[in-house]
C-alpha cells in the first residue's frame, strides 16, 4: 500500500492531536491530584502549553497540506465561527453586568466550540 499526501498529512493531524489531549489530561489529572496539598498549581499548568502548541501544529499542518479547496472550506468554517462567537460572547459579557448571573469560561469555550461546528457545516453544505 503507498502512502499519499494525504494520508501522511492525516496520520500526522492524529498523532499531534492524540498526544496534545494526553498532555492536557496529565496537566489536569497532577491539578486534581495535588488540589490543597501546597504543591504549586503553575506546575501542571505547564503542561498545557505543549499541549495549546501541539494543538496548534496539527490543525495548522492539516490546514497547509489540503488544496486551495479544502483551505478555503476550513476558513469559511473558522470565519463564521469567530463572527458568531465573538457577538455571542461579547453580549453575555454585556448582559452579566445587568440580567444574567456570571457564567463559567467553560461556558464561553462552548460558545467557541459549537460555533466552529456550525461553520462546518454550514461550509459543508454550500460546497456540496
Amino acid at each position: 500500500m503507498t502512502t499519499t499526501a494525504r494520508r501522511t498529512a492525516n496520520r500526522a493531524f492524529v498523532l499531534r492531536t492524540v498526544a496534545a489531549w494526553i498532555l492536557y489530561a496529565i496537566g489536569l489529572g497532577i491539578a486534581v491530584a495535588v488540589d490543597g496539598t501546597g504543591f504549586p498549581a503553575w506546575i501542571p499548568a505547564l503542561l498545557v502549553i505543549p499541549a495549546v502548541i501541539l494543538l496548534a501544529w496539527a490543525n495548522i499542518g492539516m490546514y497547509r497540506s489540503g488544496d486551495e479547496f479544502q483551505q478555503r472550506k476550513i476558513a469559511e468554517a473558522v470565519m463564521v465561527a469567530f463572527v458568531v462567537s465573538t457577538g455571542l460572547i461579547l453580549a453575555v459579557g454585556v448582559l452579566q453586568f445587568f440580567l444574567i448571573p456570571h457564567l463559567n469560561w467553560i461556558f464561553a469555550f462552548s460558545i467557541l466550540m459549537i460555533s466552529w461546528a456550525a461553520g462546518t457545516v454550514v461550509s459543508a453544505v454550500r460546497y456540496r
